[in-house]
Parts: structure tokens; sequence; C-alpha cells
């Protein structure tokens, strides 16, 4: 520690640059920050390198891009590196700056759903165009990730614009929020994820059936009905064989009831075994006051007896 008194700001920024290199990037700050106390000659670059481990350590918040952006632009550095990674300066502001237009459109409201999805459309392309099949340096910088792409990128805000949108719309229109939920399935097929929960959903809303208990015919399944074990016997198997739009399972181990059918018996069922918890608990209290009463009646009996 007595040593470090005697090193020059730029020897200390030059133990910095060798702890990035050596991927020790907290030790690296530091090196930096003691830089910056002995007025090293290359203040500017130690605060970018300062600005650049915080956002690495930090990727969702829009303040640590911005200022990983201003201390870049103080540096004037057109090209600079980080460890092994060759980085150019403009490239990598464009990608912050689609950063932050990440964050923002992730963080809008889940039930403005077309313009939060439609955000991340509009965001894709701008990874697509502006970046295209060059590598995301802070994916590579952060993680030795050298596979994530603008163009991955961009097929992944997509899959995630169709999914928010599938999800929002099929709440009034489930044959539209099946068309979505395929078009995620698609996006996320391409990035070589299995899209499987994607494609279960877009089953699921394309579905239809009617209500066994009041024939109003829904569609999307898990939505606006639901599928409720039951035993159905031989008759009525027999009889939703003819049914067009059917009222139970192909397995014939479920009937399909309406969301409205289905949460007034789901509601009816609470107050019932509301009452019956209620009524538990008034008797249990009861009896609780009688055995107190009992235990305090003992009490006295045995305390007029040691007199």
């Amino acid at each position: 520690m007595g040593f470090k008194l005697f090193k020059s700001g730029d020897q200390l920024y030059d133990e910095g640059i060798d702890l990035i290199n050596r991927k020790e990037y907290g030790n690296a700050k530091g090196k930096f920050n003691d830089a910056l106390s002995k007025d090293t000659s290359k203040a500017a670059m130690a605060r970018m390198y300062i600005a650049l481990i915080d956002l690495n350590n930090n990727r969702g918040n829009v303040s640590s891009y911005e200022a990983f952006i201003n201390a870049l632009d103080a540096c004037g550095q057109s090209q600079f590196k980080f460890g092994l990674t060759e980085i150019d300066a403009e490239a990598i502001k464009t990608e912050c700056t689609l950063g932050i237009e990440e964050i923002r459109a992730s963080s809008m409201v889940d039930y403005d759903y077309m313009a939060k999805g439609q955000a991340m459309i509009d965001l894709a392309a701008k990874y697509a165009s502006m970046i295209g099949d060059a590598p995301l340096k802070l994916d590579e910088i952060a993680k030795g990730n050298t596979q994530a792409t603008g163009t991955r990128e961009s097929l992944i805000l997509q899959a995630m614009a169709y999914e928010c949108m599938g999800t929002g719309v099929v709440m009034k229109d489930p044959k539209q929020g099946s068309e979505y939920m395929q078009l995620a399935y698609n996006f996320r097929r391409q990035i070589g994820d299995s899209g499987d929960r994607d494609l279960e959903l877009m089953k699921c809303y394309a579905k239809s059936g009617k209500c066994w208990l009041c024939g109003r015919p829904a569609n999307g399944e898990g939505v606006h009905f639901m599928a409720v074990r039951s035993n159905i016997s031989q008759m009525f198997r027999d009889r939703e064989r003819d049914n067009l739009i059917k009222t139970a399972d192909s397995g014939f181990g479920s009937i399909y009831i309406c969301m409205p059918c289905y949460s007034a018996i789901s509601n009816r069922a609470d107050d019932i075994s509301r009452g019956y918890y209620n009524q538990a608990v008034s008797e249990m209290r009861a009896m609780e006051a009688r055995l107190q009463a009992e235990i305090a009646a003992v009490r006295s009996e045995m305390l007029m007896r040691s007199r």
C-alpha cells in the first residue's frame, strides 16, 4: 500500500488497463480512480473506462448508458480497446443509444400492448439496419458473447413484441392473439429457441369450445373458457360427436365452461367455503371460551380447597 503513494497517475492508469486485460474489472475501476486522484494525463480515458465498467454492471439503467456516452465523447477517441476487444466509438455509441430505447420500450405499461409492441418492432428495425450482423460489443465485453449481433437482437425484439401484443389482444380478439403468437413462435425459432410456450399459447388462443352449462361458444382456451375435469358418460359422448363446436375435450376427460360461468361457480364456492370457515372459527372460539371458563372454575375450586 505504501508503494502506491509513489506511483504516478499514468502508472496507476496502466495498471488499470492490465487489470482489464485480466478481467479484474472491479480492481481496474479502483486503479482508474487512484489514477484520477494523482492527476493522470489520461484522465478522460480513465473516466471512460470507469463509466464502461459501471455500465457493464448495470445494463438496465438508462443513466449508466448516458454516463458512458458522455465520458466517451469527452475522450475524443475514435477507437479504443477493452481487453482484447477492439471497439469503434461511434458503433458502441449507437449500441448504447439503442440500449436506452430498449429499456424505455420494455418499461412501457403492458396494458398499452399495441404501442409497446410497435415500439419494440420499430427498435428491431433499427438494430437490423444500424448494426446488422456486426457483434454487439457490450455483450462481448460483459459476457464474452460474440454471437450476439444486431440481427439477432432484432429477432429477439420482434418475438417479444408479438408476445406482448398477443397476450394483450387475446382478451378481445383471440384469433388475432393466436396469429401474433404464431409470429412470435417463428421469430423464436429463428434465434434457436424452442418457442414451445408461444406455440402452446397459439394453439390455445385458436381453440374453440362451447360452454357445457350455458351453451355459449367461445374462442381462447384458458382465457375465455376453461377445461374442467369431469366424468362424461357414453350417452353424452355419443351426443358430443355430432357437435361442430365441442363442449368437451377429445379425450372426454374434461368439459368446457365459459369464463363467466366458471368465475360465477368459483365465486359461489368461495362464498360457501368462507361461510363454513367463519362458522368453524366461531364454534372454535365458543369452545375455547367454554374451556377457559371450565379451567377457571377448576382453579377456583382448587383454591377454595387449599384454604
